[in-house]
């Protein structure tokens, strides 16, 4: 049996459940959009204005840098201790950022 470190083995789960949440926490913000016909019309008449253009930029990114990670994660099989830690740091300030977008964006359509 080859034995691995207990680092290791923390950052597989906590990558792993980081995984699962991020993709619970898309899955729940599409619920409403989805369930709620009359919520288009509502979408229709709201514009969005971003002060600069940072604001699109960043999270873009933080996005591009997820994904990129999450395939380079799957692809070595959560094996590499530093990309587990890297995607789940990534995926922290990305849980962040849609909890606070979502959070501005349910008032509108609600």
């Amino acid at each position: 049996m080859i034995e691995t470190s207990k680092n290791h083995t923390i950052s597989k789960i906590v990558a792993k459940s980081l995984l699962r949440l991020f993709v619970l926490l898309l899955a729940l913000a599409s619920v409403p959009i989805l369930s709620n016909k009359g919520t288009q019309s509502n979408l229709d008449a709201k514009h969005v204005a971003f002060p600069n253009e940072m604001a699109v930029v960043a999270p873009a990114l933080l996005f591009i840098i997820f994904v990129v990670l999450l395939i380079v994660m799957l692809k070595n099989k959560y094996l590499r201790v530093d990309i587990n830690w890297q995607f789940s740091l990534c995926t922290i300030f990305l849980l962040i950022y849609l909890i606070l977008l979502y959070s501005r964006i349910y008032p509108l359509i609600a």
